[in-house]
């Protein structure tokens, strides 16, 4: 874990591709996301940021019957829309993600207590 990472207070939401590096680093510093994706793992990564309330899912594109990709008409209205949301005070994003950097710390500073059990519960069944 990097113990040197630091992020500005006033940081309000990071704009972002979500690319899983991203991801990892938004939510270790708390930081909710915008998430405009482009290619791979970045829809998955989008997707699950909205799924788990840490970020909203801004679509740039998207595809026909014939997987062509479009430019989405409304982008411009669902990003400022998007960006005035994070604005809000005590807005959910924001709560959801510092719950959830809580816990993966949480569970960083008690020694993987989380990560050893599922090990053990793993090794069990396998038989090792």
């Amino acid at each position: 874990m990097i113990e040197h990472f630091s992020v500005d207070p006033n940081t309000k939401f990071f704009i972002s591709h979500c690319g899983q590096n991203s991801l990892t680093e938004a939510i270790y510093a708390g930081v909710p996301l915008i998430c405009i994706p482009n290619m791979v793992d970045q829809f998955l990564n989008a997707s699950l940021v909205e799924h788990l309330g840490i970020g909203i899912y801004v679509s740039l594109v998207w595809r026909d019957n014939e997987n062509k990709a479009h430019r989405n008409p409304n982008f411009e209205v669902e990003f400022i829309n998007a960006v005035a949301e994070m604005f809000k005070e005590g807005n959910r994003y924001q709560q959801a993600i510092t719950e959830l950097r809580d816990k993966i710390l949480s569970n960083y500073n008690n020694g993987f207590t989380a990560k050893n059990v599922f090990l053990q519960t793993i090794k069990s069944v396998v038989g090792v």
